[in-house]
């Protein structure tokens, strides 16, 4: 007998995690704490389900029970899951502008990635239509060692945690040009932070390379960054490397001022 494909998908969803999540979404601006019953007669469980999961919650710091009214609120750690993808927001709205222009101008793509951990997740992309062999879409993630966003992530991150960060990374020859050794990555970084961008030499994908700029929020911190990608052939070429890196610096310098960032935070 043939198996629908819709059941086939249904079978990778993990039905405790759909009701946890129908949990959390109860709780809103309007409705910023709720009682158990409420809870239940919102999502449609039954009350010995709902208190099984918000106790689960409680427990694992995403809700406060007050004692009095036993009604139960989102705690101060649930902003913790919604950061990066907060921040990207904010820098993603400021950059897409003046990355749409370099990608004109350069006629090649531009992405800007923010950093999670030790990976990097794509928040915009401008693409170039006859240019998409390998198309990248928002969300994706990389690892941030072997590539030019990620390198320029990581580098500048106060240089007093580099250590810390390069501990935990697993450096994996994704290719013959990935940089594995720990020693020679944390080269790389200060040289990242001494010419102020990043180049990735196939490190990732053969045949693919990327230059990269780091982007600064309002408060000096590397918020994003942006990077010109494509097949290495014509990233690297010796005509076109230097105006690459050029523009790409313009347009960073210019997204960090609309976010806020003054030079003079990095003195």
């Amino acid at each position: 007998m043939a198996i629908d494909p819709e059941d086939l998908k249904e079978n990778y969803i993990v039905s405790s995690l759909v009701r946890g999540l129908k949990i959390l979404s109860t709780f809103t601006v309007k409705n910023p704490s709720l009682k158990v019953s409420e809870i239940a007669e919102m999502t449609g469980l039954d009350q010995a389900t709902v208190f099984r999961f918000v106790y689960t919650l409680e427990y694992l710091g995403y809700l406060v029970r007050e004692d009095e009214t036993k009604r139960y609120h989102q705690s101060v750690r649930m902003l913790s899951l919604s950061l990066p993808a907060r921040s990207g927001v904010a820098v993603r709205e400021a950059a897409l502008p003046s990355m749409a222009d370099l990608s004109k101008k350069i006629n090649e793509s531009v992405k800007l990635a923010v950093l999670d951990g030790l990976e990097c997740v794509m928040v915009a992309v401008v693409e170039i239509l006859d240019k998409l062999n390998y198309p990248t879409p928002i969300g994706y993630r990389s690892p941030a060692y072997c590539t030019a966003q990620g390198k320029v992530l990581l580098a500048y991150q106060p240089v007093d945690d580099w250590d810390r960060l390069i501990a935990r990374i697993e450096f994996l020859p994704r290719t013959e040009n990935t940089i594995v050794d720990p020693g020679i990555f944390r080269e790389e970084l200060l040289q990242v932070r001494r010419q102020g961008y990043s180049i990735q030499d196939a490190e990732l994908t053969m045949g693919l390379s990327s230059v990269a700029a780091p982007v600064f929020d309002h408060v000096g911190h590397v918020a994003g960054a942006i990077n010109i990608s494509g097949m290495s052939i014509q990233i690297l070429n010796e005509e076109k490397i230097d105006i690459y890196i050029d523009e790409l610096l313009k347009t960073a310098r210019t997204v960090s001022t609309r976010l806020g960032y003054l030079p003079a935070m990095s003195e």
